[in-house]
């Protein structure tokens, strides 16, 4: 055997090793819980789970939407304990968001009712106390948009805890998450109704609105806890080692972010397929194109009040588009030039050429699909992020923003015509998608490295924020306040007894001479 022979065994052999000891190795064991029976939320968490199993890491799934078994993935159904939110009343749903102390009250409450749910799941708790050290490498949860509470979750683990954010900002759990808190001068809450604070009015809106909904939270959770405390209310926190948030340029104005967040917005994306017939049909029918409008998944169209309805359909009916209505039931005096479905593929749709402008509710989900078709938005904020995400698209000059509950045929038909005529939205949308696009790395891609490497690494403390090491008076500096309020008393006082010390010894010098001179 030459030494070219040899070298092409030695060559068979690594290879052959390589295949048999590495890979296998290299396959991470991951726990996964969806904590929030919310579609949208569900579509952002499988996505970073498939990104995973598509990479050969095996992955266990406590999930209350099914997407079926496959290989790496293995599901366990949730869907008996958790209440699906899908087709709510839009009025009702809108109540419940109109105040901000009672949209946080009810998202605080929630979260503690999906807390309660999992802490009572047996086969959830089985893995974490008998076999999460043995038989799995990393967790994935969705930490809650504002309870702390599931925060117990690998608590007694040495293993890295990784969240997904669906929405591009948490305001309120990011002191536990990052350690940082975000300025509210240049970052608008999730609950605020801009994308940036601009005004003078604006910043102090904004700042008031974080203090006032941060110490409400902070004290009713406390409350919660002293009058009916559970075992998930620990006072030790498990930040996570690193946070896959659905965050853009495009969605969310930068802010600073510590090392461990890692923006994968779009990750849901899917290469487009072939459109249902029906549907293909109506669209290529349409020489003057075709308008999409649809509120998602959450919320029902069909719940909305006969006026705001009726002046829907009033303005579709003078538009020369169709329209492409995803409605839930049949829809009385139908406008001709529409279709309504009860299910649409939006993103395949979306990617249509015929398509001209989408009428969104403003979830995050929708309008990354906008973005990644180009096309210009036209959108009716409800609730929640959906205000924050609609304006940062009116900010990149390719949406328009209005108030569902004010409108008329004449607003909405004046806005849809202009941004379906006006070259400017379009040339715009384009733009947001060439800058949506143009990433060193994939959103999947980035998911599988950073996995890997906290695993690698041990749960890579060295990416979390030294704040998170500090208490809440240290991180405000309020120790640092207090000592330089101090020292300034001190000093005061010194100076005060100073000159009161000379103004003592002025007075005795100035009686003696008084007196010598009247002597």
């Amino acid at each position: 055997m030459n030494i070219s022979q040899k070298s092409v065994v030695s060559i068979l052999i690594f290879t052959l090793f390589s295949f048999t000891f590495i890979q296998p190795g290299n396959a991470a064991r991951i726990l996964a819980i969806e904590t929030f029976a919310g579609k949208s939320h569900w579509n952002f968490m499988s996505a970073v789970l498939r990104a995973l199993t598509d990479n050969g890491h095996n992955v266990t799934a406590f999930t209350p939407f099914l997407d079926g078994n496959r290989e790496n993935y293995t599901e366990i159904d949730m869907s008996s304990m958790f209440e699906i939110k899908i087709g709510m009343d839009v009025v009702k749903k809108r109540q419940q968001f109109n105040n901000q102390l009672m949209s946080t009250s009810y998202m605080m409450k929630l979260g503690r009712q999906n807390c309660e749910i999992l802490n009572k799941n047996d086969q959830l708790n089985n893995i974490l106390a008998n076999k999460l050290q043995t038989d799995f490498d990393a967790i994935i949860i969705e930490p809650g948009i504002i309870s702390r509470c599931l925060s117990y979750i690998g608590k007694n683990s040495t293993l890295p805890v990784i969240h997904t954010s669906p929405i591009p900002i948490n305001t309120y759990t990011e002191r536990i998450t990052y350690g940082d808190i975000h300025n509210p001068a240049t970052v608008s809450t999730m609950l605020f109704q801009f994308a940036i604070p601009k005004t003078f009015f604006q910043r102090l809106t904004n700042t008031l609105v974080f203090l006032y909904t941060s110490t409400v939270i902070r004290f009713q959770e406390f409350l919660l806890q002293v009058i009916e405390s559970k075992p998930y209310d620990l006072n030790i926190i498990n930040p996570p080692s690193l946070v896959f948030t659905n965050t853009h340029f495009i969605s969310d104005k930068p802010r600073p972010t510590p090392s461990n967040a890692v923006h994968v917005g779009g990750i849901h994306l899917k290469p487009s397929k072939k459109i249902p017939q029906d549907i293909l049909d109506f669209i290529e029918d349409s020489p003057h194109g075709v308008i999409l409008f649809t509120f998602g998944s959450t919320i029902a169209v069909n719940s909305l009040p006969r006026n705001i309805l009726t002046a829907f359909k009033e303005a579709i009916a003078e538009l020369p588009q169709k329209v492409l209505l995803k409605y839930e039931g049949e829809m009385e005096d139908k406008p001709k030039n529409v279709m309504t479905i009860k299910w649409l593929p939006q993103r395949d749709v979306l990617l249509h050429k015929n398509i001209k402008l989408f009428v969104s509710h403003g979830g995050i989900s929708g309008l990354y699909e906008a973005v990644d078709a180009g096309v210009p938005v036209l959108g009716f904020p409800l609730f929640g992020d959906q205000h924050r995400n609609i304006d940062n698209l009116v900010e990149s000059g390719m949406a328009v923003s209005m108030e569902l509950f004010s409108i008329t045929k004449d607003t909405f038909l004046k806005n849809v015509l202009d941004l379906v005529n006006n070259d400017k939205y379009t040339r715009n949308a384009k733009v947001a998608l060439e800058i949506f696009k143009d990433r060193p790395m994939s959103p999947e891609k980035s998911v599988v490295y950073w996995t890997e490497y906290v695993i690698r690494h041990k749960g890579a403390e060295h990416l979390k924020s030294q704040a998170l090491n500090l208490t809440w008076y240290q991180y405000f500096l309020l120790d640092v306040i207090a000592l330089v309020i101090l020292f300034i008393c001190i000093v005061v006082l010194i100076v005060f007894k100073f000159l009161k010390f000379i103004r003592k010894i002025y007075t005795k010098i100035y009686s003696s001479y008084t007196k010598l001179k009247s002597d």
